[in-house]
């Protein structure tokens, strides 16, 4: 198995860059956090690589923050899809029930 990794890789000539692998697991904590006053937070976690997700400016959602939400969403059911295709046929059954 693939673990989940993170990389930092420092340039002289501008800001660090990061790359962050999940290879999510039944262990993997994938978790969404509302609140009252501010906006959703998306979280996902495996091992030692933590990812979080939400909108730039906490005090206001505009529509370009919902525009990348839905496409997260919809990058998402692509994933979700692909992975549906590739299960063993057994599985498949189990899936769909």
């Amino acid at each position: 198995m693939i673990p989940s990794t993170a990389f930092v890789c420092y340039r002289p000539d501008g800001p660090a860059q990061v790359d962050a692998s999940l290879r999510l697991t039944g262990n993997s904590h994938i978790q969404c956090s509302t609140y009252d006053d501010r906006p959703a937070i998306l979280s996902v976690t495996d091992a030692h690589v933590s990812v979080s997700v939400t909108v730039p400016d906490s005090s206001k959602v505009t529509v370009d923050d919902l525009d990348v939400a839905v496409r997260l969403a919809e990058a998402l059911a692509d994933y979700i899809a692909d992975l549906r295709r590739r299960l063993p046929a057994p599985d498949r059954a189990a899936d769909a029930a």
